[in-house]
């Protein structure tokens, strides 16, 4: 990490997608047993989620990178919100992933929390 020049903030070497979930998903996960009222406290704790991915500079980049990693992501989502795989759709391509999911690109990523960056165990 290299810190910006001017503040002390390091930037990643990542970039980093902002993963929203479309009304078609909620609708999907409803067939698969999770009640409504579910779907909105768990909306409540997390209903977007941050994912760090290879350093872009244009939005076309950002874009191509989502392409090559969306499965990954795909996979983390249907597991978060509906841990049985059974209820998994038979086609999970990037299609149906554009539909049920918003993807918001940021190129640049500061970090300004404290200590070193750690997973967390799956």
């Amino acid at each position: 990490m290299t810190p910006a020049p001017t503040t002390g903030v390091p930037m990643l070497n990542r970039s980093a997608v902002v993963i929203g979930h479309e009304p078609a998903f909620y609708g999907w996960l409803k067939t698969t047993g999770i009640t409504a009222e579910a779907i909105e406290q768990r909306r409540e704790i997390a209903d977007r989620v941050v994912y760090l991915i290879a350093a872009c500079h244009f939005p076309e980049e950002i874009e191509e990178v989502v392409a090559d990693v969306f499965e990954a992501i795909f996979r983390r989502e249907l597991t978060a919100w509906q841990p049985d795989e059974r209820a998994w759709p038979d086609t999970a391509d990037f299609g149906l992933f554009t539909r049920w999911f918003t993807v918001d690109g940021m190129s640049l990523v500061a970090d300004c929390g404290r200590g070193r960056i750690e997973a967390e165990a799956e």
